[in-house]
């Protein structure tokens, strides 16, 4: 779904009677080493330079924005159903905070908050958007099922962001899930969606509700101490190839499927 990020300070000589099984070995290695085609490394980078780097309306620099600080989220329900909204966004940040291991707890109070979070209705929506993000926000309505905004230092350091999902809408869409799952986690610093990510969440052709393995290991390697914000292709280019390389050495890169299949999130949908 669309967010729109603001840079503003308001976002690797045989003997001849091995060669049969050493071959088999190193084929063996490679499969389990990529086994499926977003696992090799190039696949990983290029979804890492689409999904974190610019903004949805490109009105943002390319570079890095993460969170240098805790997250603490306060959440305005303006429509029923709140239980089972607080159950599957409470999911959604259990998972998030075990993939990254960033501060996120929910918060009562709003002034203790710098993420707002609101499950609202379509016809609350531009007004509240408005009061909230301002007016440039309101003109991507028209293009978005639900939505989200960031505000960042000059540093590219992710100060505040604001989630929107009008539930009666993502309910007509069939994406009430999917909007929970994915503006939360698009705020983190992930802020693009893209067709040449597949499978994940950052792309709208997909029917992904909950994090993929790729998504993973994209939220991984953001919050990797390694990776600055403020950083841009030409930096990050020969340091990914580095971090993907460790992940795929301890074995993240191909645990990650199963741990998209063991989120707290899957308690209520079918993973």
């Amino acid at each position: 779904m669309p967010i729109r990020a603001s840079t503003k300070p308001l976002y690797f000589r045989f003997k001849k009677t091995n060669c049969l099984s050493i071959i088999f070995m190193l084929v063996c290695l490679n499969t389990h080493g990529a086994s499926q085609p977003w696992q090799k490394t190039a696949f990983i980078t290029n979804s890492f330079f689409e999904v974190a780097l610019g903004s949805e309306y490109g009105n943002a620099a390319l570079k890095v924005r993460k969170w240098d600080r805790p997250l603490r989220i306060f959440v305005e329900h303006q429509v029923s159903d709140k239980a089972l909204h607080n159950a599957l966004l409470n999911a959604q940040l259990k998972d998030l905070r075990r993939i990254t291991k960033l501060d996120i707890r929910r918060v009562k109070i709003q002034s203790q908050a710098n993420i707002r979070y609101y499950f609202t209705s379509q016809k609350k929506l531009p007004a509240l958007v408005q009061s909230v993000s301002g007016k440039g926000t309101v003109k991507h309505l028209n293009t978005a099922v639900c939505l989200a905004t960031i505000r960042t230092g000059k540093n590219g350091s992710i100060q505040s962001a604001a989630v929107f999902i009008p539930v009666d809408q993502a309910r007509m869409h069939a994406k009430l899930v999917s909007c929970i799952v994915e503006e939360i986690t698009q705020v983190l610093g992930l802020p693009r969606d893209s067709d040449a990510v597949f499978p994940s969440i950052f792309n709208d052709r997909s029917t992904n509700d909950y994090l993929t393995g790729l998504d993973v290991v994209l939220l991984k390697i953001l919050y990797n101490p390694k990776i600055k914000t403020g950083m841009m292709k030409s930096t990050l280019k020969p340091l990914l190839k580095n971090i993907i390389a460790a992940m795929r050495v301890s074995g993240e890169i191909q645990q990650s499927t199963q741990v998209s299949r063991s989120l707290a999130l899957c308690e209520f949908i079918d993973c």
